[in-house]
């Protein structure tokens, strides 16, 4: 280690590296290619020992994405240590498919201890083609998610200080939750599926209902994290307002991907933007979930009769103040988030929902046969 930062070709090599990061006419992906091929360059032809250049390239990536990034609200949003590594790790196995990556030095690594010439340039140039595909994925980026100030551009747009909670809105936030997750408001900390807090309060809910052991057991191995790889559902409110604003391509093609981006990034931002604003505008927010939400209905989609509607809040003709919205317009809103569609099955299948919020069947049916001629009033149920 001490003959590397000695040498004068590190100081050549820390020097490249800044120079390609503070090219400005290079975007990020851009940017990471150069950095991977610079590594790799070092280690192929033995500049540096192969694990010196292999560390070299995680620390300087690291730099890059972390500290030096152009997104500015990353830096001023995310400032905890283990969220910034989080975040590195996601970014380098996803984004920048540092896998491949490695392959290419492990190969290079491999070819080191072959005593046969042939077969150790053949390593070589093979080593290469891991190398191509990594670089190749970085640039194309199949899945790639938004910087975090394109993710906060929302949340400018209905800043907390101007959500005004008023208990009037709670029944609207309830009937919400009683189609996605029920757990919604029992947990403080947690914004994913994949948390101790959201598994004890869904037993806890199961039980309340009256069932047996068995079927609470059972329940939860059928919505395990495995068949929520498998199947649609199944993500928290915040998990599918984190995936509306926070993916740029590869929504339904990387669902695995996606899964896993909501899982990370769910406690990653939403910890932190409440921690921003506490820090810097001095807002309690002790409305956060509420909040959360409110920005959930101008933000996600829903689907009316086939069609399409972006954000829910339009259903309601984009009425800011969500206390006058109509609840049984709310409830076929909130049955289309799942795709369904209003019919004698649906109308059985969510009764309890119908009985809980005191619901009228009739005006449902007569509202969805009206829709989209008249938008839902809000004088009625």
């Amino acid at each position: 280690m001490e003959e590397l930062f000695s040498s004068n070709l590190f100081a050549i090599y820390i020097i490249a590296c800044i120079t390609v990061i503070s090219y400005t006419n290079f975007r990020e992906n851009q940017r990471m290619f150069l950095l991977y091929l610079f590594a790799y360059a070092t280690a192929f032809f033995q500049i540096f020992r192969i694990s010196y250049s292999l560390a070299l390239l995680l620390i300087t990536t690291f730099v890059f994405l972390e500290y030096l990034t152009e997104d500015i609200k990353k830096l001023s949003l995310i400032t905890k240590l283990r969220f910034k590594i989080c975040d590195y790790i996601f970014m380098m196995i996803f984004q920048y498919h540092f896998i491949y990556v490695f392959c290419a030095f492990l190969i290079l690594h491999l070819s080191h201890y072959n005593n046969f010439y042939t077969i150790q340039n053949l390593l070589q140039i093979v080593s290469a083609i891991p190398l191509w595909c990594g670089i190749h994925l970085s640039i194309s980026q199949p899945f790639k998610i938004k910087s975090i100030t394109e993710m906060c551009q929302v949340f400018e747009a209905f800043p907390p200080y101007e959500f005004d909670y008023q208990e009037k809105m709670q029944e609207k936030f309830d009937l919400l939750c009683a189609f996605e997750d029920r757990t919604y408001f029992q947990r403080k900390k947690s914004y994913s599926c994949v948390t101790f807090e959201f598994i004890k309060c869904s037993v806890k809910n199961h039980f309340s209902l009256g069932q047996n052991f068995f079927l609470v057991i059972g329940s939860i191995l059928l919505h395990s994290p495995l068949t929520w790889f498998m199947s649609r559902g199944h993500s928290t409110p915040e998990m599918q307002l984190l995936r509306t604003i926070g993916i740029a391509r590869g929504y339904d093609k990387y669902k695995i991907k996606r899964k896993i981006f909501e899982i990370v990034y769910g406690k990653i931002f939403f910890t932190s933007l409440k921690e921003y604003h506490q820090a810097n505008t001095y807002l309690e927010l002790e409305h956060y979930r509420h909040y959360l939400l409110y920005i959930y209905f101008q933000t996600v989609m829903t689907k009316l009769k086939g069609k399409k509607y972006t954000p829910l809040s339009s259903v309601f003709k984009n009425d800011k103040d969500i206390s006058n919205w109509s609840m049984n317009g709310l409830f076929i809103a909130c049955l289309g988030l799942s795709f369904r569609s209003i019919s004698d099955f649906s109308l059985e299948l969510f009764s309890n929902i119908i009985q809980e919020f005191s619901l009228d069947v009739d005006q449902i049916k007569k509202l969805n046969e009206n829709y989209p001629e008249i938008k839902f009033p809000s004088e009625d149920r």
